[in-house]
């Protein structure tokens, strides 16, 4: 009796953690996605040059997973797979760009939202925005984003994490005791990496992302034990794809099917403690961790590729089977061959046009190629992943805008019309030093360094005459440096490789306008708006306004507007010309779908919108909404003289000679090199409206009006 009297008291007390296995009808659900989190850069995994502290933690508390296999080593295609439980071939979203997840395929979101729950999600970059459809199901996905429409670089397409944890933690904290199912998206671990101060002593500046991601996981896990959420919520933790870091030459990821590029981490944590700081062996899909958590919850997963891993908790071990992951961005951006890998205990196996097969378990680095010594592994494994291919599909259109903002995440090339040339395209990884040089030349180009662009994009174009991405991104980077005649003719090699490709096309267009050959401009612009009619025609209408043909210039900003509500330009064009004939009433309703398309696009800037808006407030009377709008011009542009000349007038007008006097003064206040149109719109001002402190007259309001009717300059972008 002494000895059973200990071991009963242990488990009465809950000394040993309940076994896995259970569902948990009454629980809530929430998944961590970290973007770009390799497995083995985690202490979990192995790892002694990081600090994950707080991931430890939760592998301590929770069920470890050792191998679970990434299908996709790109961000929405894998989310598209953790979210429907479906393989890239089923859920046919193969890139992230030109592809949108259909209504047919039913996501994690819909699922729980189906069965009673709140769904909520919060994410960290642009590629998750809600158009993709990956947002499906969701009562609140928060994607507010700021982006700016002619963004060169990702600090506005991607935001902190501590952004989204705090917006997701407002959700849960607003259901009460509803059950809920949240999404936490990071972005930490993405390039370009740029750790905060108190991680930049890690080895690499890629650790120091995960360790802050570490951070905001910590924030997030330590709200919800202090809000009592803990123990009745089942929280899974996994990434979408690892990372390069130039283990086979790649330096990031989408290129190749390595191990560092597909083998992710998993940890679930039971609300009960169950099977706390136990592992599972065995190769699991990402597919799986859908089907779990729907099973942990005590729901269905019909109708999925992937399998419930819940009975397999307690043994440890799940029972053997293959893995499918591809990569499909190597021959829609590159015209390079594409890849599909099967991955299993022991081997993995990669489809290329030199086929490869590793021994994971002698060789975890994949650096000895044992194909040639197991031909019938490598027919098996072959064989196998025929029957889980399918045709390649070709992608959708996608507007330059879109293309330009994942360009600037890191997502290197356009897609190309090589796809459809299915035979003899050149394994990528022979191609990956052409591949590694443009990354570089275009991450030179998006800090701005030209000059060093564009010896490092010339060296690219030598070797690969035909990348016509390093064609274009050279020829702007030659026009950024004034060397305009240089540009255009890498420009025109562009065009020579894919004669309708928009972007050399708006280009060229915009160059020579600068240049005054209208009808070369024109021409160009034509051409592009074969695919970009939004962009296209509201670079005809700027440069018809520039010639000062104002009907043109509408006609082309209206069918600019027709292709895309949110050319903020075309609307401001159409505006501008009603408010030249004095039509208020007709310009104001264009000027307000500009500044909404301008609030959309935060960071964009539009010379003259608020101003304009403001003065024909003031012609029709409404004088506190047009005080509103100048206010807003000057907040973007401080110096802007046409709305400091419409403010002071306004003010002058209503009596407000103080104000006027210190809103004309700030053009060339605190300005140590104020210019002498500044001078002189403050001289002329107070000319036209009487200097207040000199005389004390006070102009009728109909003077004011008066000059505020000098018209300004169409203004050039």
């Amino acid at each position: 009796m002494r000895r059973l009297f200990p071991i009963l008291l242990l488990a009465l007390t809950g000394g040993c953690a309940p076994r896995p296995g259970a569902a948990y009808p009454q629980a809530s659900v929430v998944l961590i996605s970290i973007d770009t989190l390799r497995a083995d850069h985690l202490s979990l995994y192995g790892y002694r040059d990081g600090r994950t502290p707080n991931l430890d933690k939760l592998g301590a508390l929770g069920i470890v997973f050792d191998n679970v296999v990434s299908h996709v080593p790109l961000t929405l295609p894998a989310h598209a797979s953790l979210f429907t439980g479906l393989l890239p071939p089923k859920h046919e979203v193969r890139d992230n760009i030109g592809f949108r997840l259909k209504e047919s395929h039913l996501t994690l979101a819909e699922r729980f939202k189906s069965a009673g729950f709140t769904t909520g999600g919060a994410i960290s970059a642009y590629v998750l925005r809600s158009q993709t459809g990956i947002s499906r199901g969701f009562d609140v996905y928060d994607d507010a984003l700021l982006i700016d429409a002619g963004v060169e670089s990702s600090g506005e397409l991607q935001r902190d994490g501590s952004v989204a944890v705090a917006s997701l933690l407002k959700f849960i904290e607003s259901q009460g005791d509803n059950r809920f199912f949240a999404f936490l998206h990071l972005y930490e671990p993405h390039s370009p990496w740029s750790p905060p101060a108190a991680y930049r002593d890690l080895k690499r500046p890629y650790d120091g992302e995960v360790a802050y991601a570490d951070e905001q996981v910590g924030r997030f896990l330590d709200r919800l034990g202090s809000r009592g959420l803990a123990g009745r919520t089942i929280v899974a933790l996994t990434s979408d794809h690892g990372e390069g870091l130039g283990d086979h030459g790649e330096q990031e990821h989408g290129l190749l099917l390595y191990r560092e590029a597909i083998h992710v981490p998993l940890v679930i944590q039971m609300p009960d403690g169950a099977g706390r700081g136990s592992r599972v062996r065995g190769a699991i899909a990402q597919v799986d961790i859908g089907p779990t958590l729907l099973d942990l919850a005590g729901l269905p997963s019909t109708g999925m590729d992937g399998v419930s891993l819940r009975s397999s908790l307690a043994a440890g071990v799940v029972a053997g089977r293959t893995v499918y992951s591809e990569t499909l961005y190597p021959r829609y951006h590159f015209g390079w061959s594409e890849l599909y890998a099967a991955s299993d205990d022991r081997f993995q196996f990669i489809r290329a046009p030199r086929r490869e097969l590793y021994d994971l378990g002698r060789d975890q680095a994949e650096r000895v190629n044992v194909a040639g010594e197991r031909a019938q592994t490598v027919a098996s494994m072959d064989a196998w992943l025929s029957r889980m291919t399918h045709a390649v599909a070709a992608p959708e259109a996608v507007d330059a805008q879109t293309r330009e903002r994942l360009s600037a995440l890191g997502y290197v090339g356009s897609q190309s019309t090589a796809f459809a040339n299915a035979s003899n395209l050149p394994d990528p990884k022979d191609k990956i030093g052409a591949y590694e040089d443009l990354r570089k030349g275009l991450a030179l180009r998006a800090s701005g360094r030209n000059e060093e662009a564009v010896p490092q994009l010339r060296k690219v174009v030598a070797e690969n005459p035909l990348m016509i991405d390093a064609w274009e991104i050279l020829g702007l980077s030659l026009v950024a440096l004034g060397r305009e005649k240089e540009g255009i003719e890498a420009l025109d090699r562009a065009i020579r490789i894919d004669p309708l490709r928009a972007e050399p096309h708006l280009a060229l267009a915009k160059l020579y306008a600068l240049d005054g050959k209208m009808a070369v401009a024109v021409n160009h612009a034509e051409i592009a708006a074969g695919k970009e009619p939004g962009q296209s025609f509201e670079i005809l209408a700027q440069i018809m306004m520039d010639n000062r043909r104002e009907k043109d210039a509408v006609a082309f900003a209206r069918r600019s507007v027709a292709a895309d509500p949110l050319r903020s330009m075309s609307h401001l064009i159409i505006g501008t010309v009603a408010r030249q004939q004095g039509q208020c009433e007709q310009a104001l309703p264009s000027f307000q779908k500009a500044i909404l398309a301008t609030e959309r696009a935060q960071g964009l800037l539009v010379r003259s919108l608020h101003f304009q808006t403001g003065d024909c407030l003031a012609r029709l009377g409404r004088e506190a909404d047009a005080e509103r709008e100048f206010l807003s011009e000057l907040k973007v542009l401080p110096r802007s003289i046409e709305g400091r000349v419409a403010l002071a007038t306004l003010y002058r007008s209503q009596g407000r000679d103080p104000e006027a006097r210190t809103v004309l003064i700030g053009l060339v206040a605190g300005d140590p090199s104020p210019t002498a149109e500044a001078y002189w719109a403050i001289v002329r001002t107070f000319t036209v409206l009487g200097d207040t402190e000199a005389t004390g007259r006070r102009p009728a309001r109909a003077g004011c009006a008066r000059g505020r009717r000098r018209e300004t300059p169409w203004p050039r972008d």
